[in-house]
């Protein structure tokens, strides 16, 4: 019999986290006993979950075959880049952060990653490996392993993305109702002698000083979305000094499988809301700072008899910020054509997307390219990246 509330360990039942329109998790607290030198560079990812379609946000026009295979899925008023992309009208503040040399904007990426499954996609995303399941561990947590901070999460459950190969400590913040203040102020002293149970003290203290580790949102402040309010919360934590180096936004609702004109604007939005929060909110920091968009693949060509797309192939990476080196567009372009197509349906993923991530990792936490690819990722190097990031 299923037990009524269905809950997971924290207070959160499974059908609220499941129902959750966005989630952040924060992670990587300076370890100074494992280095003795932390850098102030910053790293948000954003995980677009559903598949993400590249050609409704990053629309090629610069291709003859694009408005005959998506009569409903071209918009008026797109933002001209190149001359030959353009951006969704809804990416208003990426496409600022383009002219101001703050945006790198990749084409015809994703991981090598066929099957069309969400959940083998995803997981491929998070892991950088090419099978499905193999490792407990995700990308940027080996990296903080690696670059020598902490493991701690402040999430519960900690996304694959950030779980590194060692043991990972979750300060989960419950939604429970908890004892008053006034209990806490009393325990902590009388543990504060006991060398094993005092660091749990200190982490209940700071919960009830900070209470605002919230875990999921489903319902915003007036003006805000779900994931910009995250967003805000996020850079507080992020621009002090010793606080964490990255932040992981998840954001669902990128399966768009009918309606998508209307659906998938709506969330391009939100995800555009969500960087002018984060560059506002990190102040001074965000010249310090890389947010990355990553999805598990993109979207098929034609339209179904819905107005939506199915399962893809290649889509788009956004990567904006302070440390962007300037501003750019890069795409080594299959064509739309569909003698051009994978199977004939699906956009070509011709840019590994973790030969990006590589690249993001080496900079962000100042590893050497070699010991990311031995310990962290190993991808294929992409020249092309060293121009930007």
């Amino acid at each position: 019999m299923t037990p009524p509330t269905e809950c997971i360990e924290g207070g959160l039942s499974r059908r609220s986290f499941m129902k959750a329109s966005a989630i952040l998790t924060l992670a990587g607290l300076p370890d100074l006993a494992w280095s003795a030198e932390v850098n102030d560079r910053r790293l948000v990812i954003v995980l677009l979950r559903g598949g993400m379609d590249g050609l409704f946000s990053m629309p090629p026009v610069g291709d003859k075959n694009l408005n005959s295979r998506r009569r409903h899925l071209v918009t008026d008023g797109l933002l001209k880049l190149d001359g030959f992309f353009t951006l969704h009208p809804a990416l208003k503040t990426l496409h600022q952060l383009y002219q101001d040399n703050q945006a790198l904007l990749v084409h015809g990426i994703s991981v090598p990653y066929t099957g069309r499954s969400h959940f083998e996609g995803q997981d491929i995303m998070q892991t950088g490996l090419l099978t499905p399941y193999a490792s407990k561990s995700g990308w940027a947590g080996r990296a903080l392993e690696v670059a020598g901070y902490g493991s701690v999460t402040m999430s519960l459950p900690v996304p694959l993305v950030l779980r590194g190969e060692n043991f990972a400590e979750s300060r989960y913040p419950t939604w429970m109702v908890q004892p008053p203040p006034e209990l806490y102020s009393k325990l902590v002293p009388l543990w504060a002698a006991d060398d094993v149970i005092a660091p749990f003290g200190d982490q209940i203290r700071d919960e009830i000083l900070h209470p605002t580790n919230t875990m999921a949102i489903t319902k915003t402040s007036e003006g805000e979305t779900a994931l910009s309010t995250l967003a805000r919360d996020a850079a507080s934590r992020l621009v002090t000094a010793d606080g964490p180096r990255v932040a992981v936004l998840d954001y669902v609702g990128f399966d768009t499988h009918s309606q998508e004109d209307s659906q998938q604007a709506s969330k391009l939005r939100g995800l555009d809301t969500a960087i002018a929060t984060l560059q506002k909110g990190m102040r001074d920091r965000w010249k310090d700072t890389l947010v990355v968009t990553v999805t598990e693949f993109g979207r098929t060509i034609a339209e179904n008899g819905s107005w939506g797309t199915d399962h893809g192939w290649g889509s788009a990476i956004f990567v904006t910020g302070g440390l962007l080196k300037k501003a750019g567009v890069v795409a080594d372009w299959p064509g739309l054509a569909t003698k051009n197509l994978y199977e004939g349906r699906d956009l070509k993923a011709t840019i590994d997307a973790r030969s990006l991530y590589a690249k993001i990792i080496s900079s962000v936490f100042q590893i050497d390219p070699e010991m990311v690819k031995q310990k962290v990722i190993d991808a294929p190097k992409d020249d092309r990246f060293d121009a930007y990031i």
